[in-house]
């Protein structure tokens, strides 16, 4: 039976309290599209997580992306009786057969399926999988949904997806809570002085390895300066056993000097909120190539801290926003010593910490959360509209 009245939109993903990504984005995005049209109810068909209920208001733990779990959700699908459902797809579901089998479980039900692309990957010699998926996905889903063209739109073009079945939704920025930044320092227990931030999940991809290289200048320029390092490390494959073991002996190197303050280890929102609070400057020296945005990025637009990117299509917004005006800000990635003259010239000057915080505040107001579910919104009633 159908939970509700009103138009049903189903989300299929991780949800809090899952530690993941995905998982936050799509409660910011229900909770956004709840409030910007009552019209639409919003059921979230949820992966299965230990302790948590089956069935709770607006979540349903239905499936788990390790078994057959295609199967699993066309029998929610088929209980719930959604009007569209979207699919909010990582590497944690795969990119095999099972996403096409449940989109096609979709089109046997004259039910559009919309896919979220969180993370879209260029083929390479030992990566041939990305244009099968891609093509597959161009024609089952009714719309793959992409959150900016830099690294993406090039990529599904030549792996035969039809530019018209591509929609574009920026990112939307949640606001953050107002936090002084002497507080957060004094709760978290950090000194005065310059303070950088890397923050996230931490594998190599991530390149923190890059960041802490180059700080050891950074420090002895800038006196005071740290670096502090918060985050849970991944451990989903045998590489990232050994990035971390070798990660964590530069780190013990580092520490001996006393401007490295590595905390490894879920981070809570309170504890997030107080370290971005806290810094002068937040970090993002990504290497990985492919097209995707970054939710940390926002969040840290949101607060007005500046950020320094590395220049990958993660970070194309910010490139494009601030590259001309702020060329300290996008950085190389990989590149130790372009990172170490970029965060030693923004803690050397007042006028640039204050110009780049002021460029992440304009950003951030770009693209509130609000927007980006008017987008969903009006795909939605493109899709539904008679005749579509």
């Amino acid at each position: 039976m159908n939970p509700d009245p009103k138009t049903l939109i189903a989300q299929v993903g991780p949800y809090p309290p899952e530690k993941n990504g995905i998982g936050d984005y799509v409660s910011d995005l229900v909770h956004a599209l709840s409030e910007r049209d009552p019209g639409v109810s919003n059921l979230v068909l949820a992966c299965r997580i230990p302790g948590a209920p089956e069935r709770g208001p607006g979540v349903w733990r239905c499936w788990d992306p390790h078994s057959n779990w295609p199967d699993e959700l066309l029998r929610a699908v088929d209980e719930a009786r959604p009007r569209l459902v979207h699919i909010q797809h990582g590497m944690y579901m795969g990119h095999g057969g099972r996403v096409e089998r449940f989109l096609d479980g979709l089109r046997s039900r004259r039910i559009p399926g919309v896919v979220t692309l969180h993370g879209v990957w260029p083929e390479t010699l030992v990566r041939r999988w990305p244009r099968r998926f891609h093509r597959a996905l161009g024609t089952s889903a009714a719309r793959i949904v992409i959150h900016q063209g830099a690294g993406s739109i090039a990529v599904l073009l030549a792996h035969g997806v039809p530019a018209e079945r591509i929609a574009i939704i920026p990112l939307g920025t949640r606001p953050a809570p107002a936090i002084d930044r002497g507080q957060a320092r004094r709760e978290l227990g950090l000194p005065d002085g310059r303070l950088a931030l890397f923050a996230g999940l931490i594998f190599r991809r991530k390149g923190l390895h890059t960041v802490i290289r180059a700080f050891e200048g950074v420090a002895r320029d800038v006196p005071g300066a740290r670096l502090l390092a918060v985050g849970r490390e991944r451990m989903a494959q045998p590489l990232d056993w050994a990035y971390r073991t070798w990660l964590h002996r530069l780190a013990r190197r580092s520490r001996t000097s006393g401007w490295l303050d590595f905390r490894p280890g879920h981070v809570s929102e309170e504890e997030l909120s107080l370290a971005i609070a806290a810094a002068d400057a937040v970090v993002f020296p990504y290497l990985r190539p492919y097209g995707s945005s970054s939710a940390m990025l926002h969040r840290v637009l949101a607060a007005g801290r500046p950020a320094v990117c590395s220049r990958v299509p993660t970070f194309a917004e910010a490139s494009e926003a601030w590259g001309e005006d702020l060329p300290e800000l996008i950085v190389p990635p990989g590149d130790v010593e372009s990172w170490r003259r970029s965060l030693r010239a923004l803690f050397s000057r007042d006028d640039l910490l204050a110009r780049a915080a002021a460029a992440s505040a304009r950003l951030g107001r770009a693209n509130p959360l609000t927007a980006m579910a008017d987008e969903h919104l009006r795909l939605y009633r493109a899709l539904l509209a008679p005749g579509a």
